[in-house]
């Protein structure tokens, strides 16, 4: 079983009141260079393609090598850390020893770019996983709530699920199936966000990390 996963909004724990971001990357002064720039630029295009699964290539390492984000005031210093602006392709910051523990699990190849946060003390990275498209979800299979009509909808389809969830926005998932089974701890899926397995979510909650939450929707 796998749960749906972010990082948190509690003002309390992450410093700040927005509920959406601890730090910004900033373009003048987050790169290394001109080049760096041009090169992160060209990979996160925002075309989704080249994000998913099946066409996934991680970024080149040497291409590039350092990303410094600049905290909001008040942000406080998290294991799990949030940014601005939103990427496609990557997820949050996290710092070392969330590296260490996703290493320890079986997860897919990632995209992991070593990260500066101007004040903070911890070594971080920015990461990213390969998404599976939509069309990968049994929607016969899982279980949709219309939260507007609070009942369930039945969803059979591709294009009906985009309807509901895009045109009348009352859908919203609370158990998923996959058409197929995939070895990894941690999955992305295509509008519906990132899963952890119970088993890596027991391991982040022993190590007490900080800056992420756990939400109800699931993934069989």
């Amino acid at each position: 079983m796998y749960k749906n996963v972010s990082t948190s909004s509690d003002p309390k724990e992450i410093g700040v009141n927005n509920g959406i971001y601890q730090v910004e990357l900033l373009e003048k002064k987050s790169f290394v260079s001109n080049d760096e720039k041009k090169y992160y630029k060209e990979y996160f295009n925002g075309n989704v393609k080249n994000f998913l699964l099946e066409n996934f290539e991680n970024i080149k390492k040497d291409k590039v090598s350092l990303l410094t984000y600049f905290p909001l005031k008040k942000a406080k210093e998290t294991d799990f850390i949030s940014f601005s602006p939103d990427e496609m392709g990557l997820n949050f910051i996290v710092s070392q020893r969330i590296v260490d523990i996703f290493e320890s699990f079986d997860v897919f190849e990632f995209v992991k770019i070593p990260t500066k946060i101007e004040g903070f003390k911890d070594d971080y990275y920015t990461v990213g996983f390969p998404m599976i498209e939509i069309q990968k979800i049994d929607f016969k299979k899982s279980i949709f709530i219309d939260w507007k009509n609070k009942g369930n909808i039945l969803v059979h389809s591709y294009e009906e699920f985009m309807y509901q969830k895009f045109e009348t926005r009352a859908l919203r998932t609370q158990k998923l199936f996959l058409t197929e089974k995939l070895k990894s701890e941690i999955l992305y899926i295509q509008t519906e966000g990132l899963f952890f397995s119970d088993k890596l979510i027991a391991k982040l909650e022993d190590e007490n990390v900080t800056g992420f939450q756990v939400r109800n929707t699931e993934l069989e």
